[in-house]
């Protein structure tokens, strides 16, 4: 049942530090090496341009206050962003649901919402859509 989730190259954009640690240590637990985090949108298109390998799944939150994950996920389909996309969210199943119809219209690989807190469990369901 254990995957190995070590060569798994993952970007968390989300304007609260706390939110980015912590989904940072649960991706670390699972076993993921590469984790690249932005504080906010604009930070995080800039990670993304920068990255000479383009990360494999993308953790974004929806509500940031420079660039929101509307505008963000548009942003990865005109980069035609092929990885995994999973949203974050504390404002509920309407918001979440709102913003997967976004992803999918910008054609993005969208593998669902995660409602905040994030759990572990959550997040690993999450990362065997995108190894399987």
């Amino acid at each position: 049942m254990a995957k190995s989730y070590e060569n798994l190259s993952v970007l968390i954009v989300d304007d609260d530090e706390f939110q980015v640690d912590f989904v940072s240590d649960l991706l670390t637990e699972l076993g993921v090496k590469k984790i690249t985090t932005a504080t906010g949108g604009k930070q995080g298109l800039t990670a993304f341009d920068a990255a000479s390998v383009k990360p494999d799944l993308l953790l974004c939150d929806i509500q940031m206050p420079d660039i929101d994950g509307f505008e963000f996920m548009s942003a990865m389909g005109e980069r035609q962003f092929k990885g995994g996309v999973v949203l974050m969210s504390g404002q509920g199943s309407r918001v979440l649901h709102s913003a997967s119809l976004v992803a999918q219209l910008s054609r993005q690989n969208f593998l669902g919402n995660i409602e905040k807190p994030v759990s572990k469990a959550a997040l690993e369901e999450k990362i065997q859509n995108i190894l399987s």
